[in-house]
């Protein structure tokens, strides 16, 4: 066969075969971009993500990873933004509605002061709800930011050596009067020795959010016991009383943030034993509760003697 023949058909099968790869590569360059571009209008209308061919090489597979990288990112912070701005949707609600009662008291009895027609002891308990509600207003407020500010992590919080039964004493001083009027006895039996670490200030107000809820459930005649006992590991405060306990049913959202049991007081706002609770677990601690409808409730505090949670 003729040489130039032979070379020819050798040269013709070379461009035939290279014209062949490009247009297989072009294939599969416009498949893997197609892939591209639909992974990326899915991220976009912010559905899940598609799977990535694994046929992809060199340059196009490095690209495709760092797309995939960088759309997971921006998609989970677009998810906590949401959070966020759902959870602030919801405090503002919340902090609307809990604000609303009170305030409508303020405005009757500010309209009633107006009126002119009230004697002097009626005029006098019309500023006395007045200050009242407003305290209430101010409790409200005050205790909603520091909820806020406990889940945005921003609370300050001091590490001090406190003795617990200091920390309990000073609580019960301070319904001391209440507890007499409504004949409830309330037991300490806490040893001068236990200390924990935490800040006095924000601890003494999770105890007292747990110790007044005890007091409000329990009728005339009952009993608080607060007692405390140290570990290897933590120190135990119990408060258990002889209330009217909590149902099987409201017992796993008694700290729920705004969750009224079928027992709650109709004054209730529901979110004294929520901001004990984070309270408590900002502090390297725990709170749990036993309870039985007609059978009293039994709170637990531990606070940890090091990091171990």
């Amino acid at each position: 066969m003729n040489p130039y023949l032979i070379l020819s058909i050798v040269l013709a099968l070379i461009v035939a075969a290279l014209v062949i790869y490009i247009v297989l590569d072009k294939i599969k360059r416009k498949k893997e971009l197609d892939e591209l571009i639909e992974f990326l209008t899915r991220v976009q209308d912010r559905d899940s993500f598609p799977e990535l061919g694994r046929e992809a090489e060199g340059r196009m597979l490095i690209l495709r990873s760092e797309i995939y990288k960088l759309a997971s990112t921006l998609q989970e912070e677009y998810a906590g933004e949401v959070k966020k701005n759902a959870y602030m949707a919801d405090m503002l609600s919340n902090i609307s509605h809990q604000i609303k009662t009170p305030l409508t008291a303020i405005n009757l009895m500010t309209d009633a002061l107006k009126n002119g027609n009230l004697d002097e002891a009626q005029r006098r308990r019309c500023i006395a709800n007045i200050e009242a509600q407003t305290d209430h207003i101010t409790w409200l407020v005050r205790t909603l930011l520091t909820l806020a500010e406990i889940d945005a992590g921003v609370l300050v919080i001091k590490k001090e050596d406190i003795s617990v039964s200091e920390l309990v004493d000073g609580i019960v001083s301070g319904i001391a009067i209440e507890a007499d009027i409504k004949d409830v006895s309330i037991d300490i039996d806490v040893s001068p020795e236990d200390r924990i670490t935490c800040d006095k200030r924000w601890t003494s107000e999770a105890l007292s959010n747990i110790i007044k809820n005890s007091l409000q459930h329990t009728g005339e005649g009952g009993s608080i016991k607060i007692s405390s006992e140290e570990t290897n590991v933590s120190v135990n405060i119990r408060i258990e009383d002889t209330g009217c306990g909590i149902s099987k049913k409201d017992l796993p959202h008694i700290f729920d943030r705004f969750y009224h049991g079928e027992r709650s007081d109709p004054g209730s706002n529901g979110i004294g034993l929520s901001l004990s609770k984070q309270i408590i677990n900002s502090q390297n601690g725990t709170v749990s509760c036993e309870s039985e409808a007609g059978k009293g409730t039994i709170f637990e505090i531990k606070i940890y003697k090091s990091a171990t949670l």
